[in-house]
C-alpha cells in the first residue's frame, strides 16, 4: 500500500506511453479509445512524452511511435542485452578493419530494431542508436532480413505488412509483385540497399550517408541483419559495396556462429 495517492498526470502519461509502445504506430483516435482519456488529455501527454524524448511523431502520417529512449526504462531487464554484449567485440573489430561503423538489428514486430552499434557520437550516430527501429521494406536492415526469410515466414510478414496502415509498409499492399522481385534480387546478390527516397528523407545525414546490409544466420534461419554505412563524399554506394562487402559477410558469419552457439 502506498503512502500517497497516485499522481494523476503521471499515471496518464505512463498509460499513454504503454499504449504507444504496444501499438507502435498509434493515432490520437486509437490512443483515446485504448486509454479512455479525453483526446485533449492524450495530446497533452503525447506532447510531454515527445519533449522528453520517449515518443516521436511521424510527419508524413501524423502517427506516434516510441523512441529508443524507452529502452532506458527497461535497464536491468533487457532481453537483448546479452546479444548486444556478445556482438560488441566483433563489431568493433569490423570497424577497426573497414574504418566505418556498423549496426546489428533483429526483427521486432513489423520493424527491425537495432540492438548493437559501433557508431560514435557524431552525425553518423543520430537515428542509429540501440533501440531505433527500421522499417522492413524501406531500409537495408529490413530488406536483408526479409529477403532471406524462409518462404512461409516471408509470406507471413508480407501479409502482415500488406494489412498495415503505415505509409512505410504501403509497398507490400500496393506493389506486392515488385516487392517479391526485389527480395529475389537481394537473395541473388547477397546484400540489400535501402530505398533511395526513404534514405534521403529520413536519415539525419540526408543525401550524405549511404550503406548496405547482409543477413546474419542462426544455423539455417535468418536471425538478424548487419549493416554498414559511410559518407558518400568518401565513396559511392557501388564502391562501398565492392570494398566492404567481403568484410561484412565475414563478420556476419562470425556473429552467426556465436549466436548459434549461445541461442539454443
Amino acid at each position: 500500500m502506498t503512502s500517497f495517492d497516485p499522481v494523476t498526470s503521471v499515471v496518464r502519461a505512463l498509460t499513454v506511453l504503454r499504449i504507444v509502445n504496444e501499438i507502435e504506430f498509434a493515432s490520437i483516435k486509437q490512443l483515446h479509445k485504448e486509454t479512455k482519456l479525453h483526446r485533449s488529455t492524450v495530446l497533452r501527454m503525447l506532447e510531454t512524452l515527445i519533449s522528453e524524448g520517449y515518443v516521436t511523431r511521424d510527419q508524413q502520417s501524423g502517427m506516434y511511435m516510441p523512441t529508443g529512449k524507452t529502452l532506458l526504462l527497461s535497464k536491468g531487464f533487457d532481453g537483448n542485452r546479452h546479444l548486444s554484449q556478445m556482438a560488441s567485440p566483433i563489431m568493433l573489430a569490423l570497424r577497426e578493419r573497414i574504418g566505418w561503423p556498423s549496426d546489428l538489428a533483429i526483427l521486432d514486430g513489423n520493424d527491425m530494431m537495432i540492438v548493437e552499434t559501433s557508431r560514435e557520437y557524431n552525425i553518423m550516430a543520430i537515428n542509429h542508436k540501440a533501440g531505433v527501429r527500421a522499417p522492413l521494406l524501406l531500409t537495408s536492415l529490413g530488406r536483408a532480413y526479409l529477403a532471406f526469410c524462409k518462404e512461409p515466414r516471408q509470406e507471413h510478414l508480407l501479409k502482415t505488412l500488406a494489412s498495415s496502415t503505415r505509409s512505410v509498409d504501403s509497398a507490400a499492399r500496393d506493389n506486392p509483385k515488385g516487392i517479391k522481385k526485389l527480395l529475389a534480387t537481394i537473395r541473388k546478390q547477397g546484400y540489400a540497399v535501402p530505398d533511395l527516397k526513404f534514405n534521403q528523407s529520413s536519415s539525419s545525414g540526408a543525401g550524405l550517408i549511404t550503406g548496405f546490409s547482409v543477413p546474419v544466420f542462426k544455423d539455417d534461419e535468418v536471425f538478424a541483419s548487419l549493416s554498414t554505412s559511410f559518407l558518400m563524399s568518401a565513396m559511392s554506394l557501388e564502391e562501398g559495396i565492392k570494398a566492404l562487402l567481403p568484410a561484412l559477410h565475414e563478420t556476419a558469419d562470425a556473429l552467426g556462429r556465436l549466436i548459434s552457439e549461445n541461442y539454443r
